[in-house]
């Protein structure tokens, strides 16, 4: 569902906000978290009708989830529309998210921006996480990634793992972006614990440089392979990567071929990539162009120039039969692919 994006900004840290909101919100709320949904629509309504922002924000979450009522973007961006006019942040911050998306609406990047930060000076941690986001990719306003560093600090002091993440990043990918080191490496592993699979990545490649101020490549190691164990297929190549280039002693290359082919079967085109370059020199497997063709095939579709450029060389090295059957599997692969993409009838 698309809406599924949204639901940190919905709920998280809604108690800390939300709860003195005024009376008639309460019961409301509680109703709602104990998954009594009926209950807590026959609470919210009225508390809603009379201009209680915190029960607005509450029925426009439910309209928006379906839960208790059917599910109607539309109507549930009434409600947060009404809630944020009177300044309750967790309306302000979802509604931003909703611009942003284009839900139930045109795509408006800067009055998202506007949103996120009406409800970030406030104090609400997810909206400042969203507004630091907006500075780092500059969506809705210019790039700007020491701002962006201080808005995501904020909400990474908070808890937000998404910001304890992104503000990493930032400081050990961008130049010129201080921070103190000890508080990144908490950061990170505060959210690689909390399961944060793009952080676990991050954590575990900076162990292995030393570059969070923690050197312990074993222990890197393994914080990689459990984000690509839950599905994350830059972790997947990344422990192909490792494995090809001895990080951890010794060369593997049917370790490196596993991984790097899990995510090439899952689409990754860098992934692809990789198994583009090892079947065309036979490195860590016979010389295969077929299967190079066919890998480098699937990266080009998705946009990757490099794998082009290895398309068009393979094809002068590959018999008439041989580029038949390389297009046969390569039809294969796209079909298979797109029937997984194919939700499951309801």
């Amino acid at each position: 569902m698309r809406f599924a994006v949204l639901a940190a900004v919905a709920l998280a840290g809604s108690l800390a906000t939300a709860v003195p909101a005024q009376a008639g919100f309460n019961e409301a709320f509680n109703q709602y978290v104990g998954r009594n949904y009926a209950a807590a629509r026959a609470e919210a309504e009225p508390a809603a009708a009379r201009g209680n922002p915190a029960a607005q924000w509450l029925l426009g979450t439910m309209y928006l989830f379906g839960k208790g009522v059917k599910e109607n973007a539309r109507t549930a961006r009434n409600w947060f529309e009404k809630s944020a006019e009177a300044g309750y942040p967790p309306a302000q911050a979802i509604l931003g998210r909703m611009y942003e998306e284009g839900i139930a609406g045109g795509q408006d990047a800067a009055e998202a921006h506007l949103l996120y930060r009406l409800a970030a000076e406030q104090g609400y941690a997810d909206a400042a996480y969203l507004l630091g986001r907006q500075y780092y990719y500059g969506e809705g306003v210019a790039k700007d990634r020491e701002t962006a560093a201080k808005w995501l600090t904020i909400a990474a002091n908070d808890g937000n793992a998404d910001a304890q993440y992104l503000a990493a990043q930032v400081v050990l990918t961008e130049p010129g972006v201080v921070a103190d080191m000890d508080q990144i490496a908490v950061w990170l592993s505060t959210a690689a614990e909390s399961g944060h699979t793009k952080a676990q990545l991050l954590y575990g490649s900076s162990m292995l440089t030393g570059l969070a101020g923690v050197y312990n490549p074993q222990a890197g190691y393994q914080w990689i392979r459990r984000a690509a164990e839950k599905g994350l297929t830059e972790a997947m190549v990344r422990l192909g990567d490792i494995h090809r280039n001895g990080a951890l002693g010794q060369r593997d290359y049917a370790q490196a071929m596993e991984w790097w082919t899990r995510a090439a079967k899952k689409f990754d085109p860098v992934g692809q990539l990789r198994l583009t370059h090892a079947y065309m020199r036979g490195v860590g497997v016979p010389q295969d162009y077929q299967q190079a063709y066919v890998w480098a095939s699937l990266a080009a579709l998705q946009g990757n120039e490099e794998a082009a450029g290895y398309r068009e060389k393979l094809v002068s090295r590959l018999r008439p039969d041989e580029q038949q059957n390389a297009e046969r599997v390569l039809d294969e692969q796209i079909a298979q692919r797109m029937i997984g993409d194919i939700p499951p009838a309801s």
